[in-house]
């Protein structure tokens, strides 16, 4: 819960701190953001564990696990964020990953569907550091940016040399 506030309060020029100095506490949209993205992660990870699990494919399996670290690494990091604020933050959904080995889905399927996942976390960390306040927040997002953008082009390398990557529309040459 976040006190209504009994009065207008304007920030100060300590507002951007959060390395050094007063660090005031997360606002509103800090708080929601890292709650959200969490909330996005565990299901991530979940979904990319229990795609490890049943790929076929050595390279893409890698990949996945590689995947499965980082997003771990990063859970953990926005949920110790939450925790020094006193707040709560969404457990994990790995124990909802049976043990099966058996894949409904083909190997390029999986690997589209993290490598869209792993794109709209981009987006969502984009809108993340716009409205966040503080420097260690946006150094937090900036580090998982580098590793979700990594991820991704090496996603998409993979279904290129795969063969899988179907072009996307393009705007039309008119110089031609």
């Amino acid at each position: 819960m976040i006190p209504t506030p009994e009065k207008v309060e304007f920030v100060h020029k300590d507002f951007l701190n959060g390395f050094f100095g007063h660090v005031r506490p997360m606002h509103a949209l800090e708080i929601a953001h890292f709650y959200d993205n969490i909330e996005s992660n565990v299901t991530s990870k979940a979904l990319i564990l229990a795609f490890a699990q049943v790929v076929k494919d050595e390279q893409i399996r890698k990949l996945f696990e590689r995947g499965k670290t980082f997003t771990t690494t990063d859970i953990e990091n926005y949920m110790q964020k939450l925790h020094d604020e006193n707040l709560s933050s969404p457990a994990f959904l790995d124990h909802l990953v049976t043990t099966s080995a058996f894949s409904p889905f083909s190997d390029r399927l999986m690997l589209y569907h993290k490598m869209d996942m792993f794109m709209m976390k981009i987006r969502a960390f984009g809108n993340s550091v716009a409205v966040n306040g503080r420097r260690d927040i946006g150094q937090i997002y900036a580090k998982s940016l580098i590793k979700i953008y990594l991820f991704v082009e090496d996603a998409t390398k993979i279904m290129i040399e795969k063969g899988g990557m179907e072009q996307p529309p393009q705007a039309v040459k008119r110089g031609k």
